[in-house]
Formats: C-alpha cells, sequence, structure tokens
C-alpha cells in the first residue's frame, strides 16, 4: 500500500507541475485549415509572442531565394562543402612538414657541390641492355681523358661513379682505397694520377675508359653527397674503415683472377675489399712507369793524366833513341 501511495501522489505533483507550467506558456489549439501560432516565452521579461509557423514547402522557397540572392552577389562559395577531416590528421601534418623539409634539403645539397659535375654528352649515350650476368665494358685505351687539376674533384668523381648507389659507408671505403694508393710506394703519388691511371691493357677504374662519363646526366645530389663524403675522408674527418695496405677492390659480381693471391678484409656493400698479398704476391695495379734509360759510359778527360801519359812517352821515346845509337852498324 505505501508503494503505491507513493506513486499516485508523485504523479499528482507530476499533473500540478505541467498545469502550472501551461499557466505560464498557454499553447494555441489547432485549427484545420489554418497556421498554427507556437509561442514563445522570454524569461527575462515574462512575455509570451506568438509565432506563425511556416510549411516545410515554404522554408525551402525563402532558402532558394536567398541562395539566389548569394550566388547573384558572388557569396555563393560559401555554401560549398568544407573538406572532410582527415581521419588521420597528424600523420598528414607530418607528411606534409616532411615533404616542406626535402625539397630544400635537397636544394642545398646540390647548391653544395663545389666542383662542376661533368656535363652529359648525348652523343655518347649508348643504349646498353644486360641479357643476363655480367658483361665486360669495352675500354678506350687510344683516346687521351681530361684529367681534372685537383685532387679532391677526382676523388669525388671516383666516390660517385664507383659507387654512387651504395651506402656511405661503402662511398667512404671507396675514398680510402684512392688515398690508400697514392700513399703506397708502388703507386702514383698524385691522387688524380691513381684515379686515371692506365696501361695498355686496362684502365684501374673503369669509369675513366669505358665513357661512363658523359653518358647520362649526373644526379645533382648524389653528386653533392659524394663530394661531401670525399671531403670527410679526404681531410681526415671520417672514420676509417680499411687497412692502409687497402689498395684493390671490386664488384661482388665479377670474379677477377687476382683475388685469390691477396688478403680479403671485408665486404662494404656490393663491394669486396683486399689487403696485402699473399705469400709474397705482386700488388695487383702497380704502376707501370717508364723503363729507367742504360747507364751511359762517360769519359772526362783529366790533365793529370795527360801529363803522366807524356811523361811516360817521353821517356820511351829516350829510351829506344839511346839503344838505337849504341848498336853497331851492319849488326
Amino acid at each position: 500500500m505505501r508503494g503505491v501511495a507513493s506513486v499516485l501522489i508523485a504523479g499528482g505533483l507530476g499533473v500540478a507541475g505541467w498545469a502550472g507550467l501551461t499557466d505560464r506558456v498557454p499553447f494555441a489549439q489547432a485549427q484545420p485549415g489554418a497556421l498554427r501560432p507556437i509561442a514563445a516565452y522570454a524569461p527575462a521579461t515574462g512575455a509570451v509572442a506568438a509565432l506563425d509557423a511556416d510549411t516545410d514547402a515554404e522554408r525551402r522557397a525563402r532558402l532558394n531565394a536567398r541562395l539566389q540572392i548569394m550566388v547573384k552577389e558572388g557569396a555563393g562559395a560559401r555554401l560549398t562543402d568544407s573538406r572532410p577531416p582527415s581521419r588521420r590528421p597528424h600523420a598528414e601534418a607530418r607528411r606534409a612538414s616532411g615533404d616542406a623539409r626535402i625539397a630544400p634539403v635537397a636544394e642545398r645539397r646540390a647548391a653544395e657541390a663545389s666542383f662542376a659535375a661533368p656535363s652529359f654528352n648525348p652523343s655518347a649515350a649508348t643504349a646498353s641492355r644486360r641479357t643476363g650476368g655480367y658483361v665486360a665494358p669495352t675500354l678506350d685505351l687510344k683516346s687521351p681523358p681530361r684529367i681534372p687539376d685537383n685532387d679532391l674533384e677526382c676523388l669525388t668523381q671516383a666516390v660517385y661513379y664507383e659507387a654512387r648507389n651504395e651506402s656511405e659507408s661503402g662511398q667512404a671505403a671507396v675514398a680510402e682505397v684512392v688515398l690508400n694508393r697514392s700513399r703506397h710506394r708502388a703507386y702514383p703519388k698524385d691522387v688524380c694520377q691513381v684515379v686515371y691511371q692506365r696501361n695498355s691493357r686496362t684502365c684501374q677504374f673503369t669509369f675513366t675508359c669505358d665513357g661512363s662519363i658523359g653518358r647520362r646526366p649526373v644526379n645533382a645530389v648524389a653528386w653533392a653527397r659524394a663530394e661531401r663524403i670525399a671531403r670527410e675522408v679526404y681531410e681526415g674527418r671520417s672514420a676509417s674503415q680499411l687497412p692502409k695496405t687497402s689498395v684493390n677492390y671490386h664488384a661482388n659480381y665479377v670474379r677477377p683472377s687476382w683475388g685469390r693471391r691477396l688478403e680479403r678484409v671485408r665486404q662494404i656493400g656490393a663491394h669486396i675489399f683486399y689487403g696485402s698479398p699473399l705469400n709474397g704476391a705482386s700488388t695487383p695495379g702497380a704502376w707501370e712507369g717508364e723503363p729507367a734509360p742504360a747507364p751511359r759510359l762517360l769519359f772526362v778527360r783529366n790533365e793529370a793524366l795527360d801529363r803522366a801519359y807524356a811523361l811516360l812517352t817521353a821517356k820511351a821515346d829516350a829510351g829506344a833513341s839511346a839503344e838505337n845509337a849504341t848498336a853497331p852498324v851492319g849488326s
């Protein structure tokens, strides 16, 4: 009984409250065929204003009229739908900021190059297709190469054409081999002479005699990176990766005969680096200088020898004359 009484009391309070609210904001009775006025109550003043409710057709007509006016006034763009928000706004923000950083860095690296890259020579461009396996390049050992007059430029060329597709450590290792050769007694002392060293059979760095220079346009970013790495190794600001005796290397897709005669040091990327010769073998690629001329016999005239010879000759002549004078006549 107590529960039923509580429900009745709560229901009565609710009806009383609803009745009080309807007393303050009266609702108009709907009449057929007429607009239904809606009462709007203003709490600040306590006033009640009746508003006429429009039909859906009337509201659409007014909206269309406003749209036409805005289009004529050039304000129609405001009604275009905005771009939907990305599901990954932070990822897009990072990507946009990353793209903004990459372009200036690439341009800055290209502008940092101190030496002009070799120019592209369309006449030297050849369509080379590898059908499978390693194809030995065609070497031109008769045409004299254009040798730069700066060691750092030659070192940059060696790094770019020999290892531009390698990692920075692989490119630095190639630069180390070039410098090790310039300090080795069996190779030229000049860096450019080391890079462009050749003989009647081959050239030590293939790019200098197989037409690689000028065959394709040089990538500016890769060229600037090659110069930076070459400069760091040349100036001793790069940590050494190879021993001082490492003066030879080759790509992992070739098998030179001299590889068995040298100590294998390590492999970095696609290049295998070697050290000292084994069992007293010779160092491949050693400098073949001009043969020394045969020694010539030099005759130097000495006045003392001339006087001694004259004195001996005079004594011999005097002795012969005395012997002839004492000899008997007719004997």
